[in-house]
């Protein structure tokens, strides 16, 4: 059954059909995106790209990056992109993390709780 309701990206008021929570027009802006990312990291001649220019680049912030990241939008580019571990500072792949801390430090505070 279909339902009316606000887009979050934009507010706009939609027809959501299904489990999407963006409207088709940022729907559409939203695989542009993405496309966009991946060819980019993918034809890169850099063997890796720190997070922090890839979001200046597309203008994302973290936690957009993050959203699509978990939705499992950049499987292809998980080993490419890096980031800097908030705990230990060491530089690891996105494929490679847990709420930006790398898997190691990730471990540690699993076992101190």
């Amino acid at each position: 059954m279909a339902n009316v309701a606000n887009c979050k990206k934009c507010g706009a008021l939609f027809l959501q059909t299904s489990r999407r929570d963006i409207c088709d027009k940022c729907f559409e802006e939203q695989n542009k995106l993405l496309s966009d990312i991946n060819k980019f990291v993918i034809s890169s001649p850099e063997e890796t790209i720190p997070l922090d220019d890839l979001l200046k680049k597309f203008n994302l912030t973290k936690d957009e990056f993050e959203e699509l990241y978990l939705a499992g939008k950049f499987v292809k580019i998980g080993q490419k992109v890096t980031f800097v571990c908030q705990k230990c500072g060491k530089v690891v792949p996105i494929a490679n993390k847990t709420n930006f801390i790398c898997a190691s430090c990730a471990k540690k505070l699993q076992n101190e709780i």
